[in-house]
């Protein structure tokens, strides 16, 4: 692959992607600081806040939810999301002088008319192995087409059915023959959500990713894989192109076969390898493996790959996006990522402390949403949409960087209020 600049294609046939199965909402109740929290999702949503005020545990929620819409809620089944397994005593909120829930309550509504709702519980003082359900719902339109009760008996599609507490419904739902396509659709986009966070050791190939996926793994893991994969789709090509106009040193990106004529014996290596090739550097001698490469260069990669790659979830997460990046690195890069997503029908949440990457935003478009997240004065966490409501007039006003310089200032909210 040459360098050129990057540039905007269009879905095969110009058809818009499906997007049935995104998540127009989210509520999440009792689950850690989310006491009672109510999302309405755009196509891009990002969340800025303070350190602890409750954006990777919003994530959390969703992936355990996921977990619910594919059967069972267990400690594999949560990393395998992205999610910290925790003991009920931990996930449940416990806030002073408040009754600690005895259950955490999660629903999802999708943007095709579909409701999932799950109440799920583990007891605090002999916790199991698995999450119970105690109730749950999946409607269509405001029709129920599933249901279960907490002593097991579970109804689905006029068909009732014993089923154990340890299982959800969805597994009867997704089963059947006469489910709606939407419904699937929906049912296994939230099963295949994850929270990305790619970490360096695992980007340069050198320490394994726990939670392998396809094409990549959360933790940045079969890096090398994807990439030679990409070349074979169009989508992929651009995705490395656009890469390659945010790497100014590089001329070319690959993947290929480790070798020792630019790999130390010492440095462990997989099956394939990202090759860059410095263009300032003399010809064979101007190879740099994933494992001498600036990290900031594989973890645009890695984001570019993900937003475009064919394999990569519909709907998934980043928890700290900005990391490793300059910060007008990490604005260009937030521009080219979203581009991708929207362009493929992707659905995407967004964490970041990075300024400049709320200035590659275009708040101007709903389908890119902004929102603020603290913590009251009892602790419970609030998640508020900044609104914008003329996004030119705002950059006209107060220049290209006016998103991030409010946010700076604190008149966006998300800023910690002891600093």
């Amino acid at each position: 692959m040459t360098r050129t600049t990057s540039r905007v294609t269009t879905e095969p046939g110009g058809q818009p992607p499906d997007t049935s199965g995104h998540l127009a909402s989210v509520t999440v109740q009792d689950f850690k600081s989310l006491k009672d929290v109510t999302v309405e999702l755009g196509q891009v949503s990002v969340f800025v806040g303070a350190n602890g005020a409750g954006k990777s545990s919003l994530l959390e929620a969703i992936g355990i939810l996921g977990a619910c819409a594919a059967g069972v809620v267990d400690d594999q089944a949560l990393l395998r999301r992205g999610v910290r397994p925790g003991v009920p005593e931990l996930y449940k909120s416990s806030f002073s002088n408040e009754r600690i829930a005895p259950k955490i309550s999660l629903t999802a509504v999708s943007t095709g008319s579909a409701k999932y709702r799950a109440y799920i519980t583990n007891p605090t003082q002999t916790p199991g192995p698995y999450w119970v359900f105690g109730n749950e719902s999946l409607e269509v339109a405001g029709h129920s087409i599933a249901s279960r009760g907490p002593r097991g008996n579970a109804w689905a599609l006029g068909i009732s059915a014993p089923l154990e507490n340890s299982r959800s419904v969805t597994t009867l739902v997704r089963a059947s023959q006469a489910t709606d396509a939407s419904v699937r659709t929906f049912l296994s986009w939230l099963d295949g959500f994850g929270i990305f966070a790619p970490v360096t050791p695992v980007l340069r190939g050198i320490a394994p990713d726990s939670a392998q996926r396809s094409p990549v793994g959360l933790y940045g893991g079969q890096l090398a894989e994807a990439v030679g994969s990409l070349v074979t789709q169009d989508a992929g090509n651009v995705a490395l192109e656009q890469a390659l106009s945010l790497i100014g040193w590089a001329s070319d990106v690959k993947a290929g076969e480790p070798s020792r004529t630019f790999l130390s014996p010492s440095v462990p290596t997989s099956r394939s390898v990202v090759e860059f090739h410095d263009r300032f550097m003399a010809k064979r001698r101007n190879v740099l493996s994933g494992y001498d490469a600036s990290e900031g260069a594989l973890y645009i990669l890695f984001m570019l790959v993900l937003s475009a790659h064919a394999q990569a979830p519909t709907v998934f997460a980043v928890d700290n996006f900005d990391q490793a990046l300059n910060p007008r690195t990490a604005r260009a890069l937030t521009r080219m990522f979203v581009e991708n997503v929207i362009r493929h029908g992707r659905q995407v949440l967004l964490t970041t402390h990075n300024p400049l990457v709320l200035d590659g935003l275009d708040l101007g478009d709903d389908r890119i949403r902004l929102f603020a997240v603290s913590r009251d004065d009892i602790g419970h966490t609030r998640v508020r949409r900044v609104p914008v409501r003329d996004f030119a007039a705002l950059k006209e006003k107060h220049g290209e960087h006016a998103v991030s310089r409010l946010w700076i200032e604190g008149r966006l909210g998300g800023m910690p209020d002891d600093v």
